[in-house]
């Protein structure tokens, strides 16, 4: 029986270990799935996966949403206390969410209203499975438009809002919408899975942390959820480093809604002025030092505004193999949604002062060696087409032991460590690759992922949690972004 396990009752450890025994296969069903939705498939053809896939989503859905359940109902929460950067914590779950969001045609962006380097004390787990929730159950009812996250501290509280562009929810199913196995229609309760579990979890999490939640919503315009927790500020972090401040004149064009909210508020922070231009044909006449501009605007169009001024295009991380084109044009460079604050800042000086950032502007290619951790042949599978076709080297182990092996043989660049294996578990081999003075970074993978278990794998030395199923493009963005890391890391 696993520590996790030793902790629920004798019915909860039963649930945690038949939902567990349900997740694997379903998640490579669902792994698969989004491999085969990236071959060359009939209109039927796709139209079948799709239905597998997103059946698979709902159910595995549920299975979390009943267990997170089943241990809120056990009785007291038991709650961390650790430091933690509110606009880090905030950014990963966006990041991570993001894939779905461009998955449904949906803009995503974090508006961080506040000091990046505002450091708390408190639980962050718990605060980035709320913040995960809310914005999971966003992207889930949103049909058009996109969702923005509020991020505010004030009077000691962290505030985070939760915009969507949703059908909206009417007072009479506002009323109800906190309560477990409620649904405010039934067109809801087919999308959620019929349960009505995730925004009751949200509520007993906020209770437990001494907070609020609240929604304010219309009919055809969309909802507002807004969380309030008491956390105590800490010292600012002292390894976070702001960027330099910008002047001039920067324009936003054709940018969707909530991008172009969060890139005001980062560029506004450092000291610009920012212009949102609307129709975009009127940039020609404004006079700005840089252009923010959407790789969805019309081909002429771009090719006008990269003549006017430096021009940076703001693209799917899914898009960058375009930017090609767009350097042909003139671009100077791009930015991808998700947009980070720091790097709108830092490219955008770069742009304005003339300079580039060339290991940014090339069309990312795999050049590292990825080992991944996990004793299921179908994830290994999965993992190893998605990883290889972006051209990483990937390299397999089945246990704990075989992992400290590998990293002894063939110094991978980044380690996907899936936490239950036999012989030796993920949290075990991870801390003793940290215990040996290995840097690699290691992202802790599990089909169940809570606050609990996140604390543990970062407590192990994990530099990250994942949650499976990873789908295949998420999971090559993950290695792009942790491989990438690792070497700048190493040229510095």
């Amino acid at each position: 029986m696993s520590e996790d396990s030793a902790k629920l009752s004798p019915e909860q450890s039963f649930l945690a270990t038949a939902s567990h025994e349900i997740r694997t296969p379903l998640n490579g069903i669902l792994g698969t799935v989004s491999l085969l939705l990236e071959t060359n498939l009939s209109p039927a053809q796709r139209e079948y996966a799709d239905a597998i896939q997103n059946s698979g989503e709902r159910l595995l859905d549920l299975l979390n949403n009943v267990l997170d359940f089943a241990r809120l109902d056990s009785g007291s929460i038991a709650l961390s206390n650790e430091t933690f950067r509110p606009s880090a914590l905030a950014r990963e779950v966006v990041e991570l969410l993001s894939p779905k969001a461009h998955m449904r045609g949906l803009d995503i962006a974090l508006r961080c209203r506040i000091d990046r380097a505002l450091t708390l004390r408190g639980d962050a787990g718990k605060t980035r499975q709320i913040l995960f929730n809310l914005v999971g159950n966003a992207i889930k009812f949103t049909e058009t438009g996109g969702i923005l996250i509020d991020l505010i501290y004030e009077d000691g509280q962290l505030i985070l809002d939760i915009y969507d562009t949703g059908p909206g929810i009417t007072e009479r199913g506002q009323a109800d919408l906190f309560k477990a196995f409620q649904q405010v229609s039934h067109e809801d309760a087919q999308k959620d899975g019929g349960v009505g579990l995730g925004l009751a979890i949200v509520k007993r999490i906020c209770d437990a942390l001494g907070g609020e939640i609240s929604v304010t919503s219309a009919l055809g315009v969309g909802t507002r959820f807004r969380v309030q927790v008491p956390f105590a500020q800490e010292a600012n972090c002292l390894d976070y480093a702001a960027n330099d401040p910008i002047e001039g004149r920067i324009a936003l064009v054709g940018l969707p809604t909530a991008s172009t909210l969060s890139v005001g508020e980062a560029l506004v922070r450092a000291g610009a002025t920012v212009i949102n231009v609307m129709p975009p044909e009127a940039a020609l006449s404004v006079d700005a030092q840089l252009i923010l501009a959407s790789a969805d605007l019309p081909r002429a169009t771009l090719q006008v505004l990269c003549k006017s001024a430096p021009i940076l295009i703001v693209l799917r991380q899914e898009d960058r193999s375009e930017m090609p084109r767009f350097r042909q044009m003139g671009a100077s460079g791009w930015l991808v949604r998700p947009l980070r604050a720091a790097s709108v800042v830092n490219r955008a000086g770069l742009a304005i002062s003339g300079e580039t950032d060339q290991p940014e502007e090339t069309t990312p290619e795999g050049e590292g060696r990825i080992l991944i951790a996990d004793d299921n042949p179908i994830n290994t599978l999965i993992a190893q087409r998605a990883l290889e076709s972006s051209g990483f080297t990937v390299t397999v182990a089945t246990t704990g032991r075989e992992a400290l092996d590998a990293v002894e043989q063939i110094s991978p660049d980044l380690i996907l460590m899936d936490l239950r294996m036999p012989i030796m578990d993920g949290f075990e081999a991870t801390r003793r690759l940290r215990t040996a003075g290995v840097k690699t970074p290691v992202i802790a993978v599990s089909a169940e992922i809570n606050p609990e278990i996140e604390r543990r794998a970062r407590s192990a030395g994990a530099d990250g949690v994942a949650s499976k199923p990873l789908e295949a493009e998420a999971l090559r963005q993950l290695a792009f972004k942790w491989v990438g890391l690792q070497s700048q890391a190493g040229a510095a």
